[in-house]
């Protein structure tokens, strides 16, 4: 790591002192017991989802892209660490840790909502009771449903098809030596398969946001950078990216892609560009966090903030409600984010802390120490005990944390 005020390198202008770089090479940042940066970007995600359903004009989607993002990079990432350590991926472990993870967070929030709803008379359909107890909102929505509740959970069944399906894929792509063009071509055909449904089949825009098959470029993307994370053309790539200038052009980019765009665009191949650009971003933001310009992204709290992105993503709805009935509609926003806030602090605290405790406890027992999903450098756990967030994406690396995401 460069640090202030060490001499670098002696050249016509005499030493260069870090104080000058505050850019971190990729592979240290990769060394490091956590990933920087992250978090942050979780908060940003989720609050760019609040804010606009809270009214602001700005598009919200890009948040749920940036956790698909995330969450195809981290999963992927966490499976490659134990594929290195053990040669195989323990798919049963995997998926008893996504459900202890996301499950009991989600379906607390689903029996709250209905009690809710049944309370005020707005009873829940029951394809749309069924649909949200099979994290399938995202076809409910898609095949025409326009009277949908917990329609936010869209984003959490892709994400959920997605932790079902790739873990095999990856198994699969990596006995048969496709592992990194396996990833790729997931993109191509989602893209593809997107685009051709749009522009000459007739599939509804609507369809093309929500289903699993037009979306999986968004996650494969992120998919594919965990794959090409270590090799020196990622490292080639983080240091052009990592100019302090990049950061603030990329966003200017995606806004331009995602605003400047036509709807034909958008739906065919703006969701894949859109995703490239916030992986590179990501890219960006992993080699500046110490950048002066950049350290609030690792501030704490807004790690905090990222920490609880997935039931905030939960909540947000229920909390901008609440808003709205306190203060009215000019309200809404500020103090609907104060109670989702609130709301989601709760769920975090007393339901998911807790359970993951436990999950702590029993991954410290000897019988677990051959799941290197249950060792501490691999599961999501900080040094004081607790994992961090769950919802989109398990997060790994050394002990990256697998804060999970939520869009």
């Amino acid at each position: 790591m460069r640090r202030d005020c060490t001499p670098l390198h002696a050249g016509a202008f005499g030493a260069i002192h870090a104080s000058c770089v505050a850019v971190l090479p990729l592979r240290s940042v990769l060394a490091r017991s956590h990933l920087p940066a992250l978090d942050g970007l979780r908060a940003l995600a989720v609050f760019t989802v609040i804010a606009y359903h809270g009214g602001l004009p700005i598009p919200g989607d890009l948040g749920v892209s940036a956790f698909f993002v995330l969450s195809g990079f981290l999963v992927t990432l966490l499976m490659r660490r134990e594929l290195d350590r053990t040669g195989s991926v323990a798919l049963g472990g995997f998926y008893r840790r996504r459900t202890l993870r996301i499950f009991p967070a989600y379906y607390a929030y689903l029996l709250v909502a209905i009690a809710w709803d049944w309370r005020a008379g707005d009873h829940w359909s029951l394809g749309n009771l069924a649909a949200a107890l099979t994290y399938t909102v995202n076809y409910y929505v898609a095949g025409g449903q326009t009277t949908v509740h917990a329609a936010h959970a869209w984003s959490l069944g892709v994400e959920e098809q997605f932790y079902l399906l790739w873990p095999v894929l990856f198994l699969l792509f990596h006995r048969l030596r496709w592992l990194p063009w396996g990833a790729i071509g997931l993109v191509l055909v989602s893209c593809g398969w997107r685009s051709l449904a749009t522009l000459q089949l007739g599939f509804s825009s609507v369809y093309a946001y929500n289903a699993f098959e037009t979306r999986l470029d968004c996650l494969a993307i992120g998919c594919v950078l965990a794959c090409f994370i270590d090799r020196p053309v990622t490292e080639r790539l983080a240091t052009q990216v990592g100019r302090p200038w990049m950061p603030p052009l990329l966003l200017g980019l995606l806004l331009l892609s995602r605003l400047g765009g036509s709807p034909v665009y958008h739906y065919a191949i703006g969701f894949t560009v859109d995703s490239l650009l916030i992986a590179a971003l990501l890219l960006a933001l992993l080699t500046l966090h110490a950048h002066p310009a950049y350290r609030w992204i690792d501030a704490r709290w807004i790690a905090w903030l990222g920490a609880i992105s997935y039931p905030l993503y939960l909540w947000h709805g229920r909390g901008l409600a609440i808003g709205e009935r306190i203060l009215g509609h000019a309200w809404r926003l500020p103090v609907g984010i104060v109670v989702s806030i609130g709301l989601a602090a709760g769920s975090y605290y007393l339901l998911e802390r807790p359970l993951l405790r436990f999950r702590t406890a029993r991954l410290k027992h000897p019988q677990a120490a051959p799941d290197t999903h249950a060792s501490p450098h691999f599961d999501g756990i900080d040094r004081g005990g607790r994992e961090l967030p769950a919802g989109i994406a398990a997060q790994p690396v050394a002990d990256l944390r697998p804060r999970e995401l939520a869009a």
